[in-house]
């Protein structure tokens, strides 16, 4: 199950059904910014390379090589059947794997590494000689990481020529400080298959049944090892319906009917609660920074939807067949 860290919780959650949950006004774009700041921060690394070595520009001969390679113009540091793989393009895969610039100490992992490169260069060679950069599949998946490579390089440049200033951060820290979270609950669940085990399970509490046990004896989550007890937990880490029958408990409370979630059906039990500190900015500035470089590059997209002209097919997105495809 998908979760995210908050900067006051260093422990890993043990429940199934904790859940990251961005929230704010910045949720609609959460996971391309995310996405694309993911990618601006892995451009160095050798797949990016490996895509400029493999992607063949369409309107060259098969002899030239790829279509990348006069976009980083440099001496020849390997040739391999007349194409170069140039000195900025070796030092960026050198660069990735920590041996740029030279010493005597990388001599040998450089040499290394110049055979990969050569290794991928023929391989690329030998593709091309098959056409299977002709092939509409691969073509499809190669310009996919074209379009991402190139989309995290704009982030990238974005980002670095609208550098966030103190002022900026403080006031990221304000709007992302206030919708923390501000009380920590301790809960107990078991989580079984349908609605009438459960309810069973609620009439074998209302008659004095122990919740341990009980968890033990049925609960399909592995905190039943434990009595169904999933710790400390804020509610934002948590699915929607089973955050909301916590947080309507007092301590010691049992909600008096299962509630349902896309796991399963839960028996809850809230025990206690505590209040939360909000993180001083210090103790959270990389998570703010990051709040306030999302923030950034959302308004940037905005700004470039605002100017594009933009037209869906939202029959083929949902899956749909033009009619002359249908059986």
């Amino acid at each position: 199950m998908p979760w995210a860290s908050k900067p006051w919780r260093r422990e890993k959650p043990r429940a199934e059904i904790r859940a990251f949950r961005p929230t704010g006004r910045y949720h609609s774009l959460f996971s391309t910014v995310q996405g694309l700041f993911m990618i601006a921060r892995k451009l160095s690394l050798p797949i990016t390379l490996g895509l400029a070595l493999a992607l063949v520009a369409c309107d060259r001969p098969e002899s030239a090589g790829p279509g990348f390679q006069d976009a980083a113009p440099g001496m020849a540091v390997i040739t391999v059947n007349g194409t170069a793989i140039s000195a900025p393009v070796f030092e960026s895969f050198a660069m990735a794997q920590g041996l740029s610039p030279a010493t005597a100490e990388n001599t040998e992992a450089r040499q290394k590494l110049a055979k990969q490169l050569t290794d991928l260069e023929l391989l690329a060679q030998d593709a091309t000689r098959q056409k299977l950069d002709k092939d509409p599949e691969l073509a499809s998946s190669l310009l996919a990481q074209y379009y991402t490579t190139l989309a995290g390089a704009a982030v990238q440049h974005y980002t670095k020529d609208h550098p966030l200033s103190e002022e900026k951060i403080k006031a990221a820290y304000e709007e992302w400080a206030k919708d923390l979270p501000t009380t920590e609950y301790h809960a107990r669940h078991i989580l079984v298959k349908d609605e009438a085990t459960a309810q069973s399970i609620l009439d074998q509490l209302a008659t004095g049944g122990d919740f341990a046990k009980l968890a033990a004896e049925f609960s399909m989550d592995p905190s039943k090892g434990t009595g169904g007890d999933l710790g400390w937990f804020t509610p934002d880490q948590m699915v929607e319906p089973f955050a909301k029958a916590v947080m309507a408990l007092k301590a010691g409370e049992t909600a008096q009917t299962p509630v349902q979630t896309d796991f399963g059906w839960h028996v809850v039990r809230l025990e206690e609660t505590r209040p939360v500190a909000v993180p001083k900015l210090e103790e959270s500035r990389d998570a703010v920074t990051n709040h306030a470089n999302n923030k950034l590059v959302e308004d940037y997209l905005a700004e470039l939807r605002k100017q594009a002209k933009i037209k869906t097919d939202e029959k083929i997105i949902n899956g749909d067949k033009p009619a002359d495809q249908k059986t």
